[in-house]
């Protein structure tokens, strides 16, 4: 059930679709996760590549399991 918040959380320009990107900075050593255009969070490691392909093969991972579970 959705609730006042969640509907001003979603950028109606999108049309109800939502967005999460985790972007991966060469220069800087940085995530930073970006949720509907909006940054949430940054990591600085000197690790980040690695970083970002772990959480790449979670998401992968999480998803296909829950696309397992629909069918």
């Amino acid at each position: 059930m959705m609730t006042e918040s969640d509907l001003k959380r979603i950028d109606t320009r999108v049309k109800g679709k939502e967005l999460f990107t985790i972007e991966l900075d060469h220069s800087n050593n940085t995530l930073t996760l970006i949720v509907n255009g909006e940054m949430r969070n940054t990591i600085k490691t000197f690790k980040a590549e690695p970083l970002f392909d772990r959480m790449l093969r979670i998401a992968k991972t999480k998803f296909l399991a829950m696309r397992k579970l629909e069918n």
